[in-house]
């Protein structure tokens, strides 16, 4: 009888956080589980330390490949995997008992959904363990997905394997930002939800892939919410800032949730003035100011330059023109009233 989740956890030199890691799974109140971990070619004595604790439990099952990276490790594992639900931990992070049976019961009384969250605690690599929120509203999420900022910690979520591999899996060419990807096209096929509980701990650490990676991973997710804009757009579902207006004033949102719709703003601005809808750029790029001013001006430049790369910019000009706008809005837009365009 085949499990009900199937853990997907690859491992590369994590001899010092493993066995935390792995205890914190195997504890699980929800026991119904298969754990399938990937040693990635690790040199520090991760190998020893894993065929051991594959001796204790038959639900671990231990493979191994020379050093291909995460996502090559995510993709092998997932094919290997017998559960239709899938539920992703990382090597250095840690989750709380209740997690996996939490995660089970939403997707279980919710079949419209597709993947499910939850919140953490950031886990500092001094070992401080410090609250954080970094997770959005359901509704949120649902409406206004499209950001600068992932909303969700990464091992921490579970979704289904069936949606995962229609919307395409993992690709490799969006590493380091593989995870965003696949959070922007399995959202296409149903609902995506944070649980709004503390379900563990995200270690934090310079070394890790999106502290060493980090102005690369912002590229990425700024190319991927590009190319979502082609489709939104191609389907004519961009909206009037007008209409967007009355819904925001309706909910209270949080001083993140301003910056993430803010750059969300921005980026639609920027993509509406490449296709030559200035007029409707120009009420974009007024409420991005309007939401988010500090951040928005510290994100503009790494926005333009994706634009950019992926040739929507067509010319010098276009982007000259584009630059010059922005900069008028920046410092003559007047101080009205928040979300008075």
């Amino acid at each position: 009888m085949k499990p009900k989740i199937s853990v997907i956890l690859p491992v590369y030199n994590a001899k010092e956080y493993i066995k935390e890691t792995l205890e914190s799974v195997l504890t699980q109140t929800f026991s119904d589980f298969e754990v399938l971990i990937m040693d990635d070619g690790s040199t520090d004595g991760t190998s020893e330390i894993l065929k051991t604790l594959a001796k204790k439990d038959h639900r671990i099952k231990l493979f191994h490949q020379e050093n291909k990276g995460v996502v090559s490790s995510y993709i092998s594992l997932i094919e290997k995997a017998e559960s239709d639900l899938l539920a992703r931990m990382d090597a250095d992070d840690f989750c709380y008992p209740k997690r996996f049976a939490e995660q089970y019961e939403y997707l279980q009384k919710h079949p419209e959904a597709v993947m499910v969250s939850g919140f953490c605690k950031i886990f500092y690599e001094k070992n401080e363990r410090a609250p954080r929120n970094t997770g959005f509203t359901e509704d949120f999420m649902n409406r206004w997905f499209l950001s600068m900022n992932p909303p969700f910690i990464h091992s921490m979520a579970m979704f289904r394997k069936d949606a995962y591999h229609m919307c395409g899996g993992y690709l490799k060419e969006e590493y380091p930002a593989e995870d965003y990807g696949l959070w922007v096209r399995i959202k296409r096929l149903g609902k995506i939800m944070n649980l709004p509980k503390i379900l563990g701990e995200y270690r934090l650490k310079g070394g890790g892939v999106s502290g060493k990676n980090f102005k690369q991973q912002i590229h990425i997710r700024n190319v991927i919410n590009i190319k979502n804009l082609d489709d939104i757009y191609a389907h004519n579902e961009i909206p009037e800032v007008k209409d967007i207006l009355p819904e925001l004033k309706h909910h209270q949102l949080t001083p993140r949730e301003h910056s993430v719709i803010g750059q969300l703003a921005a980026l639609t601005g920027c993509y509406l003035a490449c296709k030559g809808q200035g007029k409707k750029a120009r009420t974009y790029f007024k409420l991005a100011l309007q939401l988010d001013k500090k951040r928005l001006c510290d994100a503009l430049p790494n926005m333009l330059l994706s634009f950019f790369h992926i040739s929507y910019l067509v010319s010098l000009d276009v982007f000259l023109i584009n630059k010059i706008f922005l900069l008028k809005i920046r410092w003559f837009l007047p101080g009205t009233t928040k979300y008075a365009i």
